[in-house]
């Protein structure tokens, strides 16, 4: 599925509220995957992590 060109990525935060991002991830360019136990985006390629609105986790 693509959603303006882009492959997206959605979840809810702990308020609930929804965040519908791009699921690419910016450094390489893989697809980021849903990590439930940590509630996070996590890259496969080379483990940057990111918080559920996109921001990257220092």
């Amino acid at each position: 599925m693509k959603l303006e060109g882009d492959i997206p990525a959605a979840c809810r935060d702990g308020t609930g509220q929804l965040h519908v991002l791009s699921a690419v991830c910016p450094h390489l360019g893989c697809a980021v995957a849903w990590n439930d136990a940590e509630k996070n985006w996590d890259c496969p390629c080379h483990g940057s992590r990111f918080c559920a609105d996109g921001s990257l986790i220092a």
